[in-house]
Order: structure tokens, then C-alpha cells, then sequence
């Protein structure tokens, strides 16, 4: 297991240097900030496993399935919003959630 702190910016260590009251609540937030990235990761690792599921159903399926245009379709959808999802990356987020 690593060390969670590894999943911080140097600017979000330094914050866990402070004994104040304010340094022990900041670091429970950087702590959540650090479990929230490596969910993110396995959410990735999923998604991922997911996507080369479809691609690899559509590139072994037999005739009947190749000629069903909605299936391979649908597979084909599954692979591209795993993508989207995968390709999605932190700073886009907090933009999205700036816009909202």
C-alpha cells in the first residue's frame, strides 16, 4: 500500500504541517481530497476494463452478432463513454463545476 500522502500536490503536503485548529480540519479535507484521487484511479482501472471488454466483444463476436448493427453499436457506445470517462481529467471537473 503507498503512502497517501503521494497522491497530493506539493502545495496540499505543506498544508499538513499545520498544528492549528484550522491544520487539523484542512488536514481531514486534504486526507478526503487524497481517498477522492485514488477512487478516481480505480474508477479509471474499471472503465478501462470495461472499454477493452467491448472493443474485444465486437472484434471476436461471431457472424450473427457482426451482422446485428445495434449490438455492435451498443458495444460500441459502452467503449466511448468509458473513454469520455476515462479521458476526463481533474482540472476539467473543477471546471465543470465552476460553470455550474
Amino acid at each position: 500500500m503507498s503512502d497517501w500522502t503521494e497522491r497530493l500536490t506539493e502545495e496540499e503536503r505543506d498544508w499538513l504541517n499545520q498544528d492549528s485548529p484550522q491544520g487539523i480540519r484542512l488536514r481531514k479535507a486534504v486526507h478526503t481530497i487524497a481517498a477522492l484521487r485514488a477512487l478516481v484511479e480505480e474508477k479509471d482501472k474499471a472503465l478501462d476494463a470495461c472499454k477493452q471488454l467491448a472493443i474485444d466483444r465486437v472484434r471476436i463476436a461471431d457472424a450473427a452478432v457482426k451482422q446485428d448493427v445495434f449490438a455492435a453499436d451498443a458495444l460500441m457506445g459502452i467503449a466511448k463513454t468509458a473513454k469520455d470517462a476515462l479521458t476526463l481529467t481533474e482540472a476539467q471537473m473543477r471546471k465543470r463545476l465552476e460553470e455550474e
